[in-house]
């Protein structure tokens, strides 16, 4: 095959993926940023849960120092930040829950439940909102940005803490499930 053929081949199977995602956005459905960005969420989420669930519940108390979150309370952070964004991008926190003390005396499995819940929260929050919505101007944390600004702090939210997660998991000799 020719150099300019297999150039050609190799940037049809790369941009596949997003034409699909371009289409499905043509047909009126999730705004294709939302859909990226519950993407992206998606994949930190589920690297989250193998750590949570591989990490045992005996360490869930661990932290590298005092002055940091343990295991527990880095998830249940999470969660938390998830339903106030969620919140912020129009989905209410649920009736009975209180971001500030999710998890509290809770078990693993628990916690566990809580994170998955939250995640689902915030996942419908961003599906459910429009271009239109996403572009709007909002204040928050001290700031003024569009909506999707927001959104976006969710994703990077649950891959900083995914960070945390891992090096807490090592820090305990436990490898990470995805890199076994």
């Amino acid at each position: 095959m020719k150099p300019l053929a297999k150039l050609l081949a190799a940037a049809a199977a790369f941009a596949a993926p997003f034409t699909a995602l371009a289409a499905h956005h043509e047909k009126g459905e999730m705004p294709l940023a939302n859909e990226v960005i519950v993407m992206s969420l998606a994949a930190a989420e589920d690297k989250v849960l193998q750590l949570a669930e591989a990490i045992p519940a005996d360490k869930y108390d661990y932290k590298p120092m005092e002055g940091v979150s343990d295991v527990g309370e880095v998830l249940m952070h999470v969660a938390g930040a998830n339903y106030y964004i969620a919140n912020m991008l129009g989905n209410p926190v649920p009736d009975g829950v209180d971001p500030r003390a999710l998890g509290q005396g809770a078990d693993k499995a628990t916690m566990i439940s809580i994170y998955k819940d939250s995640s689902k929260h915030v996942k419908k929050a961003i599906k459910m909102a429009s271009a239109e919505a996403m572009a709007e101007e909002i204040e928050f944390w001290g700031m003024t940005a569009p909506r999707a600004r927001l959104a976006l702090i969710a994703a990077d939210h649950q891959h900083e803490h995914l960070g945390q997660l891992i090096a807490y998991a090592r820090a305990n000799e436990i490898v990470p499930p995805w890199s076994q």
